[in-house]
């Protein structure tokens, strides 16, 4: 098997045609058109990966993505019928890692899976070091001085994108390609992204914050030693 799916939406004729696809590409899915029993599945079994919905009755998407994230770094893919950029926003502050907005093909939306999956369990060359920095991609873990923060899988990501191209001008469709592999990355959700991960680095006591925006270009990483 591929691996387990949770899928936490109430539009059960979508649910039903994202589960037919998950299952013919070897998938095992738990579809649940309830947050709170979305949420007491997870605690039971676990999933290597989480789609969720924002608006569903018992818990809504946000509450069930934050109860997730408190306890676990599996992927989690947010669902909304809604394109404001405030709801994008809020889903990735929570640890969200992906967001796709209604309507969207339901193939669109296994591709999206496959590739957080590949990237949750991707090996990729030795540990990453500039300063107060460090990077040990083959464990997927982010060092402080030493101590370890934790990052959602995307922004992790970009990070390593940049650390390993220090003072490179990264533009964000480069980004794109580099982290979500070609696979409907959005430029927009690299900026939601980018906003968060520049935070978290400044609470782990990286001032001033090693990645910067290029005006009309796109990020670098400018670390200072």
């Amino acid at each position: 098997m591929a691996g387990h799916i949770l899928i936490a939406d109430d539009d059960e004729g979508l649910t039903k045609a994202v589960t037919w696809y998950l299952e013919a590409e070897g998938y095992r899915v738990s579809a649940r058109h309830d947050g709170k029993l979305a949420w007491e599945t997870f605690e039971k079994e676990g999933a290597d990966a989480v789609i969720i919905d924002v608006m569903m009755p018992g818990m809504d998407g946000f509450q069930l993505c934050r109860s997730i994230r408190q306890c676990s770094r599996v992927p989690i893919l947010m669902l909304s019928a809604r394109d404001a950029e405030v709801d994008k926003v809020q889903a990735l502050n929570l640890g969200a890692d992906d967001y796709v907005t209604k309507p969207f093909g339901p193939m669109e939306l296994v591709a999206r899976i496959k590739a957080l999956l590949r990237r949750s369990s991707y090996v990729d060359g030795p540990t990453l070091k500039h300063g107060k920095l460090e990077i040990a991609r083959e464990q997927r873990q982010f060092f402080v001085d030493g101590k370890e923060v934790e990052l959602p899988l995307l922004e992790f990501e970009l990070l390593a994108a940049l650390v390993s191209r220090p003072q490179r001008v990264l533009t964000r469709d480069h980004l794109v390609s580099l982290v979500w592999n070609d696979f409907y990355g959005d430029e927009r959700l690299v900026d939601a992204h980018i906003y968060r991960l520049r935070k978290r680095l400044q609470e782990a006591g990286l001032h001033p914050c090693p990645i910067v925006t290029v005006r009309g270009s796109g990020y670098a990483f400018r670390p200072e030693d």
